[in-house]
């Protein structure tokens, strides 16, 4: 049975460094409520974006736990510093330099072994705002 603290540490290894083991805990039709895709691939062009974003990135794990109806809980800022505007809501802004902390809430149903669906809260607004302020 996953763990919520195996999924955070996991998810957090992923938005930081791209380590495989968050996405081989997915099923391969999980259902990602954000993008309306399906499937672990759906993660690869994420991180492509993730990557191609932001430099010296690190994950701060602020915790994590099951909720009454067993999804899994995970709070995580991701902190980086801003290289090109590779995440789609970033637009055409040119690279900055910002220093940026990314607030996210991700919550995940299993089957109890595997990941089947995600939905997350994030502050994309206030990297923006991190962008735009250091761009003048």
């Amino acid at each position: 049975m996953l763990e919520a603290e195996q999924v955070a540490q996991a998810y957090a290894g992923w938005i930081a460094h791209g380590e495989p083991g968050f996405q081989a805990m997915m099923r391969d039709d999980l259902h990602d409520h954000v993008s309306g895709r399906r499937g672990p691939g759906t993660w690869d062009v994420v991180w492509g974006w993730i990557e191609s974003s932001f430099e010296e990135r690190r994950a701060e794990l602020h915790g994590w736990g099951r909720l009454d109806d067993g999804r899994i809980a995970v709070w995580v800022t991701l902190h980086g510093r801003h290289v090109h505007s590779g995440m789609p809501w970033l637009g055409d802004r040119p690279p900055s330099g910002a220093l940026i902390a990314w607030k996210q809430l991700h919550v995940f149903a299993t089957d109890g072994e595997y990941l089947t669906d995600h939905w997350a809260v994030r502050d994309d607004l206030k990297v923006i705002e991190a962008v735009d302020a250091a761009n003048g």
